[in-house]
């Protein structure tokens, strides 16, 4: 039975009007602990809403395949002015790693590959200049490189895009990220997240991910480019504001879509 745990992922801070994108850097030490899936989890700083179903430790451990489902949840009917009609999510990008090594932070400056990726939904210099060296030195293990879009939700129907990825007992958390495009610099992913707790490889995990502002550029409205934010502001929540049309700083997380992790059976059973 899935029970459902709201958890708005691994960012949320206050940004200012004028850069979506500041605030300030709160205690992210839950930040890449594994998903607690018998709890409420209200605070920003934990991650985003997730629901789990029990480990399985039936089978062998030290690896296994996982189906991820992302799920575009930007649709005009939530966000309808000046909802583009090339709306979608980008590139994903990522690696399967350990508790060694991170890739993006709630309340932390993003990377060169997290600000290519937030602003212009470029993996590249992500894989290859941040990743590939984890995983030379062994914090991580493999890179997550899906090179298709994401369809917006369309009449009430998400966007979908579905992959694999393995996973090794010694490399057991998965960051991924994707841009919300067209925007300023904006997206949505995971960082650290575990999928294994103390019964072994989680059997299915949801989670929700809420709208972030990677604090390197200063727009409010979903188109490209604007001034850069110089120097750049911490990872922060954005949110659409209904009042007023445009997306602002936010302290509440906005959920525009979702990734779904389902543990695979063994071959030939």
């Amino acid at each position: 039975m899935t029970a459902r745990i709201p958890l708005f992922i691994l960012t949320a801070v206050s940004l200012s009007l004028a850069g979506c994108g500041g605030g300030s850097s709160p205690d992210n030490s839950l930040l890449n602990d594994p998903v607690d899936t018998s709890a409420e989890l209200n605070d920003p700083v934990t991650g985003p809403a997730t629901s789990g179903e029990p480990s399985d430790n039936s089978e062998p451990t030290d690896q296994v395949r996982y189906q991820v489902t992302l799920e575009n949840l930007w649709g005009v009917e939530d966000f309808p002015q000046g909802f583009p009609e090339d709306a979608h999510l980008s590139l994903i990008g990522g690696a399967t790693h350990n508790a060694a090594v991170s890739f993006w932070d709630f309340g932390e400056v993003v990377s060169r590959g997290m600000e290519d990726m937030a602003e212009a939904g470029l993996i590249d210099i992500l894989l290859f200049d941040e990743v590939a060296p984890a995983i030379d030195n062994g914090t991580a293990d493999s890179m997550i490189e899906i090179r298709e879009y994401t369809d917006a939700r369309i009449d009430g129907v998400a966007g979908i895009r579905k992959f694999e990825i393995n996973m090794q007992v010694d490399w057991p958390r998965v960051s991924m990220v994707t841009m919300l495009g067209p925007s300023p610099d904006w997206f949505v992913g995971v960082s650290g997240l575990s999928l294994r707790d103390e019964g072994g490889w989680v059997t299915r995990l949801t989670v929700d991910l809420p709208l972030y502002d990677a604090g390197t550029k200063s727009d409010i409205t979903p188109i490209m480019g604007g001034p850069d934010i110089i120097p750049p502001d911490p990872v922060g929540l954005v949110a659409y504001d209904a009042a007023t049309g445009v997306y602002l700083p936010a302290e509440e997380p906005q959920n525009v879509a979702r990734l779904t992790f389902e543990k695979l059976p063994v071959a030939g059973k």
